[in-house]
């Protein structure tokens, strides 16, 4: 099946440019993240709008189905409700009988991953290791987490709140080592939150630790997590930052009525838009930090027009490949690392001398590969990734010693 008409000129519009830089969009517009930071560059495209999956190589638009940005074919999703997207792989996940099922859009084949449907709420997708985590709500009011496997469900931990007041926002991050979630701990009325508090679940152990109590208000916490250095970001009615242990690294009063961050691991930009108005008037003021330093590199530029508050969307080509590592046995060599930004394809350069390239063999997207009859020799291994959006910096080097 193929969309037509505007919908098809809406969706390719841009999508087709691999520049490898951040584009910021916040309200419908695209607003210059670089060089014209802050400027209005004019109407978003369409594809903004839906679920991007695949390395962005597709989005979900509801009544079309599957949409494929680079030719604009349309396939249907599977019958099912919708759970969670692979932002690396053309793979959905769907609840419908029997269990939760992983599909290939490319193919609509069909795997059923985790047999089980009572009680489920909401499932996170760990891009880098390719694991589902659901929530099951259970009669008693707490909450099941449940990891996918390939020898069938494993719950990770039953998690309690001092509230029943719910629901909660979470997320698991790219390596699929931890769970982190937000949820109400004291209702000054039933539909009414006075405070949250955050935790992280380690899914390995299922050991839940608490970091939140005190800093976190009422008003509902958005999770964001930094790819890039195992950072959490909170957001509330300020922006606090916790490290992957749930350590508290500051926090940060942005002013302005409401607020939304983003943060690219291609650049290493942090993007802050503060929304405020005035009567009738409205605006954004939009800035931009090194994530890791926090320095200013650029606003703020306030932007008139925007009274209601927005989220700001970014697209950007995947970051530098971190943790590679090498397991050489006889003449065969295992490399495995973790995948940043949500990278669809990889690269891996190899040298004979430190920072040379020999020889770029093609990958696909999952963050392994094996090499078999090596020949003898020293070697110096990079990885890179890419999506559609273009290629992102290279790994650390590795050196692989062939006997």
């Amino acid at each position: 099946m193929r969309v037509t008409g505007w919908l098809v000129l809406l969706l390719l519009a841009g999508a087709a440019e691999a520049s490898g830089q951040d584009r910021l969009f916040i309200n419908g517009r695209e607003l210059g993240a670089l060089g014209h930071f802050g400027d209005d560059l004019g109407r978003a495209p369409e594809w903004v709008n839906y679920q991007r999956f695949g390395g962005d190589h597709y989005v979900y638009v509801p009544r079309h189905g599957v949409v494929d940005l680079r030719t604009g074919v349309a396939r249907p999703l599977g019958e099912g409700w919708l759970l969670a997207f692979d932002r690396a792989r053309p793979h959905a996940f769907l609840a419908r009988d029997g269990g939760i099922w992983q599909e290939d859009v490319t193919t609509s084949w069909s795997l059923l991953i985790l047999p089980r449907l009572e009680g489920l709420t909401s499932c996170v997708h760990a891009t880098s290791a390719d694991l589902l985590v659901c929530a099951f709500r259970r009669p008693d009011g707490l909450y099941d987490l449940v990891r996918s496997s390939w020898l069938g469900p494993t719950t990770v931990a039953t998690v309690r709140f001092a509230s029943s007041w719910t629901p909660f926002e979470w997320l698991i991050t790219p390596d699929g080592s931890a769970v982190y979630l937000s949820a109400c701990v004291r209702a000054s009325a039933p539909s009414f939150c006075a405070e949250h508090d955050i935790a992280r679940v380690d899914v390995a152990t299922g050991a839940v630790t608490r970091g939140g109590a005190g800093l976190l208000d009422g008003s509902s916490p958005a999770l964001v997590w930094d790819e890039v250095r195992d950072r959490l970001f909170v957001r509330d009615s300020r922006i606090h930052v916790f490290s992957k242990d749930l350590v508290h690294l500051g926090s940060a009063n942005t002013g302005g009525r409401c607020r939304d961050i983003a943060l690219s691991p291609h650049t290493g930009r942090l993007y802050l838009a503060v929304f405020d108005h005035y009567f009738s008037a409205g605006w954004t003021t939009l800035s931009a930090y090194d994530a890791s330093s926090y320095a200013v590199l650029a606003g703020p530029r306030e932007r008139p027009g925007y009274a209601s508050c927005g989220t700001v969307t970014l697209v950007t080509a995947p970051g530098a490949p971190r943790d590679l590592r090498a397991n050489v046995s006889g003449s065969t060599v295992q490399l495995s690392w973790t995948n940043i930004g949500a990278a669809s394809s990889f690269v891996a350069d190899v040298g004979y001398a430190p920072g040379r390239t020999d020889l770029s063999v093609p990958l696909g997207a999952d963050p392994q590969t094996v090499f078999t009859g090596v020949p003898p020799g020293r070697y110096y291994v990079r990885i890179r990734g890419g999506n559609i959006h273009g290629g992102g910096r290279p790994s650390a080097e590795a050196v692989v010693v062939v006997r």
